[in-house]
């Protein structure tokens, strides 16, 4: 009798040749232009899907040349328990494609046993026998729902990347405005200093009978007011460091030691940044991703209209004594095909098409709008730069007009040719501009570090995919 082995071979491979290609989803700019709207003209980046997988790129925190940040900011992505926790999701993202890519392959299973049963005697009763069960995927459908799981699983691990940039650019962020806290609780020090020499000099000429009481008065309030708002910034200064331990893994004892001033502007944004910087941003990756594990996941629910074919095999030896007893011989084999076809399913399946199609949509629209609020964050950012700067420029500029006010006020009071409360009202604009400066000075740097989180990383241009 001819072996039935090259007859199988055959036909498998005829049938695995015929079988449906697994479709691709859209480039993301064909992806971007059936969502968004005609009048939405968007920048070219998007010649080709830029999934650079990689470390994070933080290359930008060393701009700002303050070794204790870069400590902290790797500390950050080491120590951090929700990226430890979103680690594991890859591992279950992993396992996942890893289970919808095992249905390409057969499914192998071997059953044994061995034991006695009787009665009057003894009887040996063991065995082992083999099964094989290879489902033939000739409409694309297991193809298709590993590529989805493959896509999903991109999709978490980009996710991911994203996070551990969160991370660097929230610690970069809070260690600015824990020094920017510190640097505003010194400057209400300094204005303890300055209304308390002005209640002295003010009590003394009170004893004198050169000034009233209500002169001591207003000097004690403005003292008493300075002495509150120190106080204040010292609870925002304790608040924002314990934050900034627990981010970077560490007890909120809020002891961590500060820089002494804020760090200056990092070197100015270069001219013409490339729209291509925007496709290394992770979160824009995984939201393309999205997109084409919903696209594979449309083919999935077509196949599953159609037949199901697969392939299965069993075989094994037995010393079963009732198996004797009945002529059945000690060892076997079977060998054959199986079909499973929907005739009726009560528009289940295709409710399935319809729902695959809805989710498409739903990416394509959650995609489309991560892409604007990207060049949202990107202009707005860049915009920024320039204004947040104008704004430093003059403020250093009123800052040494009134300091100057304030000597000469204090000389005249001095003097006698003005009295105390011109010379507070001089007083109290010298430091609010200081505030106000060292306030403008840390939104510069959280305006700078914003427009890195923008372009997902520094100012070089991508790497190439």
């Amino acid at each position: 009798m001819r072996s039935p082995v090259p007859f199988v071979i055959v036909s498998v491979g005829l049938l695995v040749s015929a079988s449906c290609a697994v479709k691709q989803p859209p480039p993301p700019a064909d992806a971007l232009k059936s969502v968004l709207p005609a009048t939405t003209a968007l920048p070219v980046f998007y010649k080709e899907s830029s999934r650079v997988a990689g470390i994070v790129n933080t290359t930008w925190v060393a701009t700002f040349n303050d070794t204790q940040l870069d400590a902290l900011v790797i500390e950050g992505l080491q120590n951090n328990l929700e990226l430890k926790a979103a680690t594991s999701r890859i591992d279950a993202a992993a396992g996942l494609a890893t289970q919808a890519q095992s249905l390409l392959y057969p499914q192998i299973a071997i059953i044994g046993g061995a034991g006695l049963v009787g009665r009057d005697n003894v009887k040996d009763r063991s065995g082992i026998a083999g099964s094989l069960n290879w489902e033939l995927d000739l409409w694309g459908r297991v193809r298709a729902q590993a590529a989805s799981a493959a896509a999903a699983q991109q999709a978490v691990e980009s996710d991911l990347l994203f996070a551990r940039q969160s991370l660097a650019a929230s610690v970069t962020t809070l260690w600015f405005n824990t020094v920017a806290a510190e640097r505003l609780r010194l400057t209400a020090q300094d204005a303890i200093t300055i209304y308390g020499d002005l209640l002295r000099l003010v009590q003394t000429q009170n004893n004198i009978g050169q000034v009233g009481q209500e002169e001591v008065n207003l000097a004690g309030a403005d003292l008493d007011r300075a002495r509150r708002l120190e106080r204040g910034y010292a609870t925002s200064r304790q608040t924002i460091v314990r934050g900034l331990e627990v981010l970077v893994g560490r007890y909120p004892s809020a002891e961590l030691a500060l820089a002494p001033d804020l760090p200056p502007m990092p070197g100015p944004v270069p001219e013409g940044l490339p729209a291509e910087l925007l496709t290394r941003r992770a979160d824009l990756v995984a939201a393309e991703r999205a997109v084409a594990a919903a696209f594979h996941l449309i083919q999935v629910a077509e196949a599953a209209r159609l037949p199901r074919i697969a392939l299965t095999g069993s075989g094994g030896v037995s010393t079963s004594e009732l198996l004797r007893l009945a002529n059945v011989p000690a060892s076997f084999w079977q060998f054959g095909a199986d079909m499973l076809a929907p005739l009726f399913t009560a528009g289940a399946l295709q409710a399935q098409v319809k729902i695959a199609n809805a989710d498409q949509q739903a990416a394509l629209a959650l995609y489309g709008q991560a892409v604007l609020r990207a060049f949202n964050e990107v202009e707005t950012s860049l915009a920024n730069e320039q204004l947040l700067a104008d704004q430093q420029r003059y403020l250093e500029s009123v800052l040494a007009q009134d300091t100057e006010a304030v000597r000469l006020g204090r000389l005249r009071y001095t003097a006698g040719a003005t009295d105390l409360l011109h010379v507070l009202q001089l007083q109290a604009k010298q430091l609010s501009t200081r505030f106000d400066l060292i306030g403008l000075q840390n939104e510069r740097l959280a305006n700078r570090v914003a427009l890195h989180l923008a372009l997902g990383g520094g100012f070089e241009p991508p790497p190439q995919p």
